[in-house]
């Protein structure tokens, strides 16, 4: 999943991982205070400026099982998101690709019907009448 970290200067971190969010917000919480940094932008970041992250409102913002699309998703948000407190880019995208990519970043998304059939379609269309 790749992930965004609010933070109360109104910057955000963008961040992947292959295990469970809470797991990966400890571990960057954890990091916080800690004297060696370096293994976290995000308590860097808190380290250098005094600033919070804001742990209520990290959002889950793209998804995909496999590690290397999950790196390319990662480079895509953080050039989405220019403002940030990544230490890199991630991966070398096109330029050209980012809105391609974005416009066709759809998940899937399971709806329960009335008569308790499952239906999967896409979080930017519309279920079939």
């Amino acid at each position: 999943m790749v992930y965004r970290i609010s933070c109360e200067c109104r910057k955000v971190y963008i961040g992947k991982t292959g295990r469970s969010l809470q797991e990966r917000i400890k571990e960057h919480d954890r990091n916080i205070g800690l004297p060696l940094s370096q293994t976290s932008a995000v308590s860097e970041h808190a380290n250098k400026t005094g600033h919070h992250p804001l742990w209520n409102e990290v959002k889950f913002i793209d998804g995909d099982s496999h590690w290397y699309t999950r790196r390319v998703k990662e480079a895509i948000h953080i050039r989405l998101h220019p403002d940030n407190i990544n230490r890199e880019n991630g991966l070398e995208i096109l330029e050209a690709c980012i809105p391609t990519t974005k416009k066709h970043s759809r998940r899937p998304v399971h709806q329960r019907t009335a008569e308790g059939k499952t239906s999967n379609w896409s979080s930017q269309e519309t279920p079939e009448q």
